[in-house]
């Protein structure tokens, strides 16, 4: 958070517990991955390499992502793809970042370039603000660990604000899509959610 953000007084970041994930690897078959917010880390783009497009609305996000990843500038809102182009939707550390009034608008959009029966994925943290807090953003220290075993320490912070995984899955579950599968360690969460055909 600090390097993409040095503007920020880390004496107004209230830092959670360092958490871990555990990355299993999912099937894509030959089919793209939407991995929305994908600059940065690139986590995804580091585990499913060219079958991924990774998008972000910051340039220098995607500018210091090292995977092998297609990077393109590009606002969640307004999806340039074409209708069902994709199998495959992640969304990693990003929906911590986007405002509660437009998950509506991205996940109609989701749902759109969607195929029918396609999988979303997200990986987030749930986050209960302090009552007594003064800080302004929140930080979760992160130990990713990718399917052959590898780990990559990283962190990802945004504005403070109460979230959990019930919130954005009854956001996604107006646009169509129902939950697969889910789970929850720590404060992180993953769930799988796959778009109802018809």
């Amino acid at each position: 958070m600090s390097d993409h953000h040095p503007e920020i007084d880390m004496s107004e970041v209230y830092q959670l517990p360092p958490q871990e994930v555990n990355l299993a690897d999912f099937p894509a078959d030959e089919e793209w991955i939407l991995d929305v917010g994908g600059g940065g880390e690139g986590i995804i783009g580091r585990m499913k390499g060219r079958q991924v497009v990774a998008i972000d609305r910051r340039r220098p996000e995607l500018e210091g992502t090292a995977n092998e990843a297609l990077k393109l500038v590009m606002d969640a809102r307004e999806l340039q793809f074409l209708e069902n182009s994709f199998g495959t939707v992640t969304l990693f550390f990003t929906l911590m970042y986007i405002p509660f009034g437009d998950l509506d608008t991205i996940f109609s959009e989701v749902a759109r370039v969607l195929k029918p029966g396609g999988a979303l994925l997200i990986w987030d943290v749930n986050v209960e603000v302090p009552r007594d807090t003064e800080e302004k953003y929140f930080m979760v220290p992160l130990t990713v660990t990718f399917p052959d075993g590898t780990k990559k320490e990283t962190g990802y912070g945004s504005k403070m604000r109460n979230q959990d995984m019930g919130s954005f899955v009854s956001a996604a579950e107006k646009h169509g899509f129902e939950v697969v599968d889910h789970d929850t360690i720590g404060l992180t969460f993953y769930t799988r959610l796959a778009l109802r055909k018809g």
